[in-house]
């Protein structure tokens, strides 16, 4: 009896998971963009007293951007700070779809910050559209400059701009009770010290931002991501893969993945995300390591959900010194949501299904 029950129970559970799959609406032709773009966009005005990356209203503190990059292992859960974090993208580490997670702290900075892991070439050019500072622990050291992380912010003045922070060499401790690789805690505000006592500026480079909600598109109620690296039929990686359900008293999106839903162990709060917007780029590789085409200087697809609503868009960047702006359906530069943005920059392959 309690045989036949356990059974009866996996056809339930089997049942349900591929009604669930097929309610859901694949979004495909990811490759080519078909809104035709602008030759360039006017960068938005800073507003005194609003935060240029969530459009809320300002902390009052120095703008001083600082990039620290995320372990995305399931281990790694939860991070820590990431409540003060303005944007977190999520990029791609390796192949079988693995990903690392890169939260931009740049109106609120937190003491401390974590996990900190290392950086790979597909890292810089985001820090780079955001003129910030970065923070990582190490990376590969490689011959060529496209795949190697040092080379490549050398290349872009990164280091010249006092803009590079190796945690290998300071700015970080380790965390006891939590589990190697995945403990080491970034000193953002001692960083950002760093910056302000040796007078290094920033570019802000604003968001538009809108007071109405998004009310065009189809419903999207949640969204689901998954990651198979360069190849289609490549079992899927677990910690990148993610759903975000649109949380409507919120007015934002809940990120939850393997490892539950994406909250700060800091104070055991959901990060919700007003935005959330997939970037497709093609991926490039060399000596086993990918870099992003052109190193995100282009255009290409976004797929984009604000207020539970979806629509194909676009994204647009004229060069390493300029920002990156992210276009409508229109062909005009996207109205954001007041609130976090979350930004998955992947290639064609990754799966992206709402319902």
């Amino acid at each position: 009896m309690k045989r036949a029950l356990s059974i009866l129970m996996i056809f339930v559970l089997l049942f349900s998971s591929v009604a669930l799959a097929e309610d859901m609406t694949l979004i495909k032709n990811t490759t080519k963009n078909s809104i035709k773009l602008k030759k360039s966009y006017p960068d938005n005005p800073v507003i005194e007293g609003v935060s240029s990356t969530t459009g809320l209203p300002a902390s009052g503190e120095s703008y001083t951007p600082i990039m620290v990059v995320l372990d995305n292992a399931e281990a790694a859960y939860p991070h820590w700070g990431v409540s003060q974090a303005d944007i977190i993208f999520q990029v791609p580490n390796a192949g079988a779809g693995a990903t690392k997670l890169m939260a931009l702290f740049a109106d609120h900075y937190p003491e401390y910050a974590g996990g900190a892991r290392s950086a790979r070439a597909s890292m810089v050019p985001v820090v780079k559209a955001w003129d910030a500072a970065f923070a990582y622990a190490g990376g590969p050291e490689l011959k060529n400059s496209n795949v190697d992380p040092s080379s490549l912010m050398s290349k872009f003045g990164m280091w010249k701009t006092k803009r590079c922070y190796n945690l290998l060499s300071g700015y970080a401790h380790r965390v006891e009770g939590i589990k190697r690789p995945h403990n080491s805690s970034v000193h953002v505000q001692e960083i950002r010290q760093v910056l302000l006592d040796n007078n290094i500026t920033f570019e802000q480079r604003p968001f538009l931002f809108t007071d109405d909600p998004r009310t065009e598109g189809e419903t999207a109620m949640t969204v689901k991501v998954i990651h198979r690296g360069d190849d289609k039929k490549s079992n899927s990686n677990a910690a990148s893969n993610a759903t975000f359900n649109y949380n409507a008293d919120l007015n934002a999106y809940i990120r939850t993945n393997s490892s539950g839903d994406y909250v700060d162990r800091d104070n055991g709060e959901v990060v919700p995300f007003a935005n959330v917007i997939v970037l497709r780029v093609k991926f490039n590789w060399n000596s086993g390591y990918l870099y992003l085409k052109s190193h995100l200087v282009g255009s290409g697809v976004a797929e984009i959900f604000q207020n539970g609503k979806y629509v194909r868009g676009a994204w647009f960047r004229k060069s390493q010194d300029e920002r990156l702006v992210f276009v409508g359906p229109d062909g005009k530069e996207l109205p954001m949501q007041r609130g976090k943005t979350f930004i998955v920059v992947t290639n064609d392959v990754t799966e992206v299904s709402y319902r």
